[in-house]
This record gives C-alpha cells, sequence and structure tokens, in this order.
C-alpha cells in the first residue's frame, strides 16, 4: 500500500491535493493511505514511513525545509514534493533531494504529472537481478547495489551492505541495466548515478567515500549522464 504525507497549515490546501490525488491514484487502481497534517512537528513525530510527501514551505515553527531535512535523515528514498507559494526556495529543494517543486496556486494536471512520475520511481525500486551461481540464486535489488566490478571474468556485485560474486559478463549486465540510472564508466565498472557524490578526470567519489575509475574516453559522457539524472530527480 502507498502512504503519503500531505503537510500544509491551509485546510482548503490540504483538501484541494488530497482531492486531486485520490483521483489519479483511482485512475492508476492504486491502495493507498493518505494522512494529513497542519504541521512539521506533528508530521514528525509521527510513527508512520511514508513513501510521498508533499510540503507546504512557509509554516509555523519547522518549515518545510526543516521538515524535509528531518526526513532524509530517517528516510534516503522517500519522494519529496515541494507545493508552495514560494519561488525563492527552488534551489534549496536540492540540498533535500527533491523530486519536484510545485508552484501555487496549484495546477492540477502538474499535480497528477508528478505523481505519476513519482510513481514510476517506485517501480524502478522494485526492480531487481538474479545472480546466480552453481549452488544458489540471489535476488538483488537495483536500488541497493552502488556500482559493479568486472574481475577475472567475474562480476562484483557491491551493494549498501555486501559484495556478491558470480560469473557473467559486464556487457551482458549493462544491457539488463539499460535505462535504470546506471552508466558504464569504464570497461570494468558500472556505477549507480544515484549513489554518486563527485568527479573528476580521473575517479567517480561514491558517497561512502569508495572511489571508482571512469575512462577517459568515458567521461563527457559521463557528466552528461550525470547532470540529466540529477536534474530529473528534482522535477
Amino acid at each position: 500500500m502507498l502512504k503519503l504525507a500531505i503537510c500544509d497549515d491551509e485546510k482548503t490546501q490540504r483538501e484541494e491535493i488530497v482531492g486531486i490525488i485520490v483521483e489519479a491514484l483511482r485512475l492508476k487502481n492504486k491502495q493507498y493511505k493518505i494522512s494529513e497534517f497542519n504541521n512539521g512537528e506533528d508530521l514528525i513525530s509521527s510513527t508512520d514511513d511514508f513513501d510521498i510527501y508533499f510540503l507546504d514551505i512557509k509554516m509555523d515553527k519547522l518549515t518545510g525545509l526543516e521538515v524535509a531535512k528531518k526526513i532524509r535523515l530517517i528516510n534516503e528514498e522517500a519522494v519529496i514534493v515541494f507545493i508552495t507559494g514560494l519561488k525563492d526556495y527552488v534551489f534549496d529543494a536540492f540540498d533535500v533531494k527533491a523530486f519536484h517543486y510545485i508552484l501555487k496556486p496549484i495546477d492540477e494536471s502538474k499535480l497528477k504529472d508528478v505523481l505519476c512520475s513519482a510513481l514510476l520511481q517506485f517501480d524502478k525500486k522494485d526492480k531487481f537481478i538474479i545472480a546466480k551461481t552453481i549452488s544458489q540464486a540471489t535476488k538483488i535489488f537495483l536500488k541497493d547495489i552502488m556500482y559493479i566490478e568486472s574481475q577475472h571474468r567475474k562480476l562484483k556485485i557491491h551493494t549498501k551492505n555486501n559484495i556478491i560474486e558470480y560469473y557473467h559478463k559486464i556487457s551482458d549486465i549493462e544491457k539488463e541495466l539499460y535505462g535504470c540510472n546506471f552508466f558504464r564508466c569504464h570497461k570494468s565498472y558500472i556505477v549507480n548515478l544515484k549513489y554518486v557524490e563527485s568527479y573528476d578526470n580521473v575517479f567517480i567519489t561514491l558517497i561512502n567515500s569508495e572511489k571508482i575509475y571512469v575512462s577517459k574516453y568515458r567521461l563527457d559522457d559521463f557528466s552528461k549522464a550525470f547532470m540529466y539524472y540529477l536534474k530529473n530527480e528534482v522535477q
């Protein structure tokens, strides 16, 4: 079940947002639960782990941006959408990896489009590969893969928690991952753009400080792919 949180200090705005979202989700035949909050404090205090947050920015006490920062401390995967009458904070949304920034008055079709795009993100998060060895098969979710390394005809799948090794061609896994925010940055490496912190002419640095090589012949294409990924992360 999809769990959504609407946080806005104006009741009429919450009702409008809920109405639009309910209509869109019913058309998608999605099971859902929507929770409303009139302030950030109550939202942060909630024990629910929401999938999508719709946040106003200008609220008493905690602002929407402050709420988003607290959400990110406990939930890196959630989709955060700001719905606000303020244009000035769009760049601050990058800091909390906001999915989109919608200006009031709310455009119904725009909100529905953003919601549909967010649902596609969840579909991607559920994708996985199967790593097969002689004795077992391991299901690995793409969202957990930081990078893939090819070494001595084996693939090493580096996830957030461990490393899985099995015999497979890197060219074949590259095809499997097409369109899923992975990039082959070197003949021996495929990186998940989600985990890239920075890069230079030689290395890509991941959020856990690991470094992997980027080929000088693929650097320009990697840079374009990474910029495109970042742009779409906040749309």
